[in-house]
């Protein structure tokens, strides 16, 4: 009984100590001031909307200060929401190591089509089928649309379809929404990627594509059958226009069903 009784206040001793040290320790850590703030922005491709310089001055703005302030001071959590609300981080983390140095991770979003709508406003959307305004810094190396296109810049919209509810369904008809679902069909496909370097809006809401080898415009019309009518491009240029040469034809015709009608301007 006595060995029991021994062994448990021994326990208690232990227990006690490791809380008292712990506590100590945690308060040791609290009165460390933060040495070092490490950022890493990583870029999925090389089009740099977003600085370095650009996130501290964004976060010193916001009354945020961290390298001299107590750790306690800091909250991690706040920091990395208010990250969010650069336009251009598609992802944020914030964290501390044991000496005190906080490390911060962002994601830049990847613009996918630069948009220059008819109010004379430009902006990006990105993969995700987010919009994003206009760097100061950069300009990304992407598809250009421009035309009559009806949407203005609203920092909140997203023309992904997997995005869409019921009661969007009206983005579905704009012409933002057509410029990205054909945007992003020509960024996955490399063929295509290397030769569309303009999508235009004409007056009557139809696609015209402009196309970097031949100084060819092609007709489009709207983004029903879209994968039919690329497909039937490109049998066209690998039957056609590799035998007759790439300056032949100004104008492609797509519009029609089961056709091509090409002509010279």
């Amino acid at each position: 009984m006595l060995k029991k009784i021994l062994i448990i206040a021994c326990w208690l001793i232990l227990v006690s100590g490791l809380i008292v040290l712990t506590s100590f320790v945690n308060i040791h850590h609290n009165q460390i001031n933060c040495k070092k703030v490490e950022l890493l922005i990583q870029y999925n491709h090389a089009d740099y909307l977003l600085t370095e310089a650009d996130v501290f001055q964004f976060l010193e703005t916001n009354g945020i200060k961290m390298k001299d302030s107590k750790i306690h001071d800091i909250n991690l959590n706040n920091i990395e929401s208010l990250l969010y609300k650069i336009p251009y981080v598609e992802k944020a983390d914030v964290f501390m190591n044991i000496n005190g140095d906080i490390g911060i991770k962002i994601v830049q979003k990847t613009p996918l089509i630069k948009v220059f709508n008819q109010y004379q406003q430009s902006f990006y959307i990105d993969e995700n089928g987010k919009t994003m305004p206009a760097s100061s810094n950069y300009t990304a190396r992407v598809i250009v649309a421009n035309g009559f296109i009806e949407n203005r810049y609203h920092d909140k919209l997203c023309v992904a379809e997997k995005s869409l509810s019921k009661k969007d369904s009206l983005i579905k008809n704009t012409s933002l929404y057509k410029v990205y679902k054909i945007a992003a069909y020509i960024q996955q496909d490399a063929f295509w990627s290397a030769m569309i370097e303009e999508i235009f809006i004409n007056k009557n809401k139809e696609i015209e594509l402009f196309t970097k080898i031949g100084n060819q415009t092609i007709l489009f019309g709207n983004t029903e059958k879209m994968d039919e009518k690329f497909k039937k491009l490109y049998a066209f240029y690998k039957q056609i226009l590799n035998k007759t040469g790439w300056e032949h034809y100004n104008v492609i015709n797509l519009k029609y069903e089961n056709q091509i009608v090409c002509s010279k301007i």
